[in-house]
């Protein structure tokens, strides 16, 4: 059977789509969802596309027509919403999709997840998780190939950038020769690599440069310098003007270092919200610690929302590191 035949069929049965993605939306969120709300308006689908958060500023460049909105009232939601069908993209934590969880999933006539992140348990059948892809976008190039949708130049800028942020510019596990196959014929189709990158590692703000040294100075190291820790409180994002999700790689810089194998990473919002992302090196699996406090990710990199205090929430996951480095 064509593994791609549940995806195939979920699309092709409803006329109208919900797209969504996961709290805090990454590139591969946002290219991914572009990509196949504009595939599925090729097909003379309707598609609405709503998420919790806003997207980046430096993403905006994705979605040139504003279709991407942010879900914050209960009347934003179409009247008759029970002939719509949701779609749930780069996340299989139906936890991590904010206020779309109670406004929009109870009450479509049926949800499909497209994603690569691993969990401590399967899915029910019926969803696309394919663990071993690189991005979600690389899993939507393929299944648009399947469905004969031809992919434009705006659609294949979608699908590389999410690509290129997911793999971190091909260097992450996951990244194989199919990852570069894929890049190569969305590059052949018009996209231009370094005006990519330009955007989303060199867009961000002076602002964002001061927290930055604000963040690093916070620097913590343990277990003979094998794992770094930084916090960003709400007050370094709200007193350097940033925007919190200009910080997004700031998790990688310990990471230059021969010595560091784990990199581990606070951060609260200005709402106070506390969030806590995990990086690794040497196969190191960070992601079952994510899963233990109900997060998720892959082996190298994963996330989880605290739910305990700064102190306390370090506590514990040094804990759990310190099993690692005896």
């Amino acid at each position: 059977m064509n593994a791609f035949q549940g995806a195939i069929d979920f699309l092709s049965r409803t006329q109208r789509f919900i797209i969504t993605s996961h709290e805090t939306p990454d590139a591969d969120a946002i290219g991914s969802e572009c990509a196949i709300a504009k595939a599925l308006r090729s097909l003379g689908r309707e598609t609405i596309v709503l998420n919790a958060d806003p997207i980046p500023r430096k993403l905006s460049f994705l979605d040139p027509n504003e279709v991407i909105q942010v879900l914050e009232r209960g009347d934003q939601v179409p009247a008759d919403i029970g002939e719509y069908s949701l779609l749930m993209l780069d996340t299989n934590d139906i936890q991590n999709i904010g206020q779309i969880a109670t406004l929009v999933l109870p009450r479509v006539r049926e949800y499909f997840i497209i994603d690569h992140h691993e969990q401590e348990e399967d899915l029910l059948a019926g969803n696309f998780i394919q663990k071993s892809a690189s991005s979600t976008a690389e899993i939507l190039y393929q299944l648009l190939r399947e469905m004969n949708i031809t992919i434009d130049k705006e659609m294949a800028q979608a699908l590389f950038t999410g690509i290129v942020y997911d793999t971190g510019s091909f260097i992450y596990p996951k990244t194989t020769a199919l990852t570069f196959e894929i890049a190569r014929d969305l590059v052949a189709k018009g996209v231009r690599p370094n005006i990519v990158y330009s955007k989303l590692y060199e867009s961000n703000s002076i602002s964002a440069l001061i927290l930055q040294t604000h963040v690093l100075a916070t620097l913590e190291l343990f277990f003979a310098n094998q794992v770094s820790l930084l916090t960003m409180t709400r007050e370094m994002v709200v007193d350097s003007g940033a925007n919190y999700e200009e910080a997004d790689q700031l998790i990688n810089i310990p990471l230059r270092s021969e010595d560091i194998k784990v990199s581990v990473f606070f951060k609260q919002n200005p709402a106070g919200l506390l969030r806590c992302s995990l990086r690794s090196k040497a196969n190191i699996n960070v992601a079952e610690i994510a899963q233990s406090f109900g997060g998720g990710g892959h082996r190298t990199a994963a996330g989880f929302k605290c739910r305990d205090t700064l102190e306390k929430s370090k506590q514990i996951v040094l804990e759990k590191l310190r099993k690692l480095f005896p």
